[in-house]
C-alpha cells in the first residue's frame, strides 16, 4: 500500500512540476466501484473469492453415491474495484506520449485477495504511424478491441486469453486500418504452471507478433503468433544441474463487427501450454513411465489447447442483453506424456463448455447487470500415451449467476 502511494505522490510531483513549468500536459483520474453476488450451484475451480471462474470440478462420490461437489456456494465480493490515472504529454522525441498507472484488489494470488496489486503501469510513445509501449499492459493475445463483454470478471476464462506482463512493444501502422506489432514480454503475476520463475530462466522473451485489420472500433479482424521459453529446473531432483528447456506456441484469429444497435464478436485459439493466459492445458515429462527416471534429468512435452468462442451483444439504453458461448479442450501431446503435479491446469481435462445470457440496466454511471452461466466440464478416465482422452465422465454441470453493481467515475 505504501509503495503504491509512493507512485502517486511522485506521479503528482512530476505533474505539478510540469504545470508550473506552463507545459501542456493533461492528468485524469478514473476507476470503479464494483460489487458482485455470485453464486454457484456445484463446486467449481476458481480464485480471489470467486471473481475468477473457471469450471466445476470432477465429480466425487461417497460411499453412499452422493456427489460431494454438488453443493451451493454463496459469496459477494469488491474486489475487482478499482482506480487508476492517465497523463498525456504532447511533443515528447516528437510524439504523444502517454502514460497509464491503474489498480485493484484483487491482488496476485488467492492469499493476497482485497490487497493492491499494479494492473497497468506503462508509458506509450505515438507518432504518426508508430507506437512503442514499455511497462505492464495486456499481453497480446488480449485484444482489447475483440474481447467478450461478460457480467464475470475476467472476460470468460479460461476460454479466452487474460493476461497482463511487463513487455516492450512496437507497432506499425502502414495503412489507415492496418497494424502490425511485435512484443516482447516477461511473466509477471501471470505465469505458466509449473515453477513460478521457468520463464524467468529461460533468459529469453515471450515473442508475440500481431497484425490487425479494420478501425478496431466498428471492425477488427486479426491473426496472432507466439513463442515463449520455459526453463523449469535448475537442478534435478538428485541434485545434478539441468538447463532443460521446453518452447511453445500459440496463435489465434479473431473478428469483430459492430452493427447499428449490436455487435458480434468471435475468436479461435490453438496453442501449446497455454497456462500463462489463464487457460487449461500445461506440460510435463516427455517419455514413458518406467522410461525416465523422475528424479534424475528429462525433456519436457507439452499438452495442446484449442478454444472457440462468440458473444453476441446489444448496445440499446437503457436495457441491454448479450450472449456468450464458448468451447476449450485438451486435444493431448505430441509426444509420449507423463503428468507432472502443478505443471497442468487439469491435464485430466476433456473438454469445458459455457453458455451464458446476461442483461443489463445503465442509469447514467450507474450498472445493474445480470448473468446466468450454464457451464459443464468432462474428465478423462482413460488415456493413451499421449495424454489423449479415451474414455470420459459425464459432464460436471454449474449454474453459475452473478448480479453486479457497478459506478464508474
Amino acid at each position: 500500500m505504501h509503495r503504491l502511494l509512493g507512485l502517486f505522490t511522485i506521479f503528482l510531483f512530476f505533474f505539478n512540476t510540469h504545470v508550473a513549468a506552463n507545459e501542456p500536459i493533461s492528468l485524469r483520474f478514473y476507476g470503479y466501484i464494483s460489487h458482485q453476488v455470485i453464486y454457484d450451484s456445484y463446486r467449481s475451480l476458481d480464485t480471489r473469492d470467486g471473481e475468477i471462474y473457471f469450471y466445476p470440478l470432477r465429480a466425487n462420490f461417497d460411499a453412499l453415491g452422493n456427489d460431494l461437489n454438488k453443493k451451493p456456494k454463496l459469496n459477494m465480493v469488491e474486489v475487482q474495484s478499482r482506480f487508476g490515472m492517465r497523463t498525456s504529454e504532447a511533443d515528447i522525441l516528437g510524439g504523444k506520449l502517454t502514460g497509464v498507472l491503474e489498480a485493484d484488489f484483487l491482488g496476485t494470488h488467492q492469499d493476497y485477495t482485497r490487497m493492491l496489486r499494479i494492473r497497468l503501469a506503462y508509458v506509450n510513445l505515438a507518432w504518426e504511424r508508430h507506437q512503442l509501449l514499455i511497462g505492464n499492459a495486456f499481453h497480446p493475445a488480449f485484444v482489447l478491441e475483440c474481447f467478450p463483454n461478460t457480467v464475470g470478471f475476467a472476460a470468460a476464462v479460461p476460454f479466452h486469453p487474460l493476461n497482463r506482463s511487463p513487455q516492450i512493444r512496437y507497432q506499425y501502422q502502414p495503412f489507415n486500418k492496418m497494424r502490425l506489432s511485435l512484443s516482447l514480454l516477461t511473466h509477471g503475476y501471470h505465469r505458466s504452471t509449473g515453477p513460478a520463475e521457468a520463464q524467468k530462466n529461460s533468459g529469453l522473451p515471450d515473442t508475440q507478433f500481431h497484425l490487425q485489420f479494420g478501425d478496431g472500433r466498428n471492425q477488427a479482424l486479426g491473426f496472432i503468433a507466439g513463442y515463449k521459453f520455459l526453463t523449469p529446473r535448475d537442478i534435478t531432483g538428485s541434485g545434478i544441474s539441468t538447463s532443460e528447456t521446453i518452447g511453445s506456441y500459440n496463435i489465434q484469429a479473431y473478428a469483430k463487427q459492430v452493427f447499428k444497435g449490436w455487435s458480434l464478436k468471435t475468436e479461435v485459439i490453438y496453442g501449446q501450454n497455454l497456462t500463462n493466459l489463464l487457460m487449461i492445458g500445461g506440460y510435463g515429462a516427455k517419455g514413458l513411465p518406467g522410461q525416465i527416471d523422475l528424479l534424475g534429468d528429462y525433456k519436457y512435452a507439452n499438452m495442446n489447447t484449442m478454444s472457440t468462442w462468440i458473444d453476441f451483444e446489444t448496445h440499446g439504453k437503457p436495457f441491454g442483453a448479450g450472449l456468450f458461448a464458448g468451447y476449450t479442450a485438451n486435444l493431448g501431446s505430441d509426444h509420449h506424456y507423463i503428468s507432472l503435479p502443478g505443471y497442468s491446469r487439469n491435464d485430466d481435462l476433456h473438454y469445458v463448455f459455457r453458455v451464458s445470457p446476461r442483461l443489463q440496466y445503465q442509469t447514467g454511471n450507474l450498472t445493474f447487470a445480470f448473468e446466468w452461466s450454464v457451464v459443464g466440464a468432462a474428465y478423462g478416465t482413460e488415456w493413451d500415451s499421449r495424454r489423449k482422452v479415451i474414455t470420459t465422465d459425464e459432464p460436471s454441470i454449474n449454474h453459475h449467476m452473478i448480479f453486479a453493481t457497478r459506478y464508474n467515475f
